[in-house]
């Protein structure tokens, strides 16, 4: 299990670096910055290789969580012990 605000912390650096701004704070949109489904897959593509996850991340985890702070949330969920695994 991460701890939550350095997970959020680690987020915050590699969605700035994908989107190509300053800093990201927890209430930013990934969308609202400028973000589109492209960039998303590849930003998505970042996390998983510098993660461990018991879960793949997926755009739809972006989508549904769009605020750094829920999209750190649902990453937190899929890092930690599997409750959702085997579910697709």
């Amino acid at each position: 299990m991460h701890d939550h605000a350095a997970l959020q912390n680690q987020l915050a650096h590699i969605w700035a670096t994908a989107l190509g701004v300053k800093s990201v704070s927890a209430d930013d949109n990934f969308f609202a910055l400028g973000g589109h489904s492209l960039l998303a897959v590849k930003m998505i593509g970042a996390i998983q290789d510098t993660l461990v996850l018991d879960a793949e991340l997926g755009l739809s985890d972006l989508i549904e969580n769009p605020t750094l702070a829920e999209f750190t949330a649902r990453v937190a969920q899929l890092s930690g012990p599997g409750e959702e695994s085997g579910i697709i």
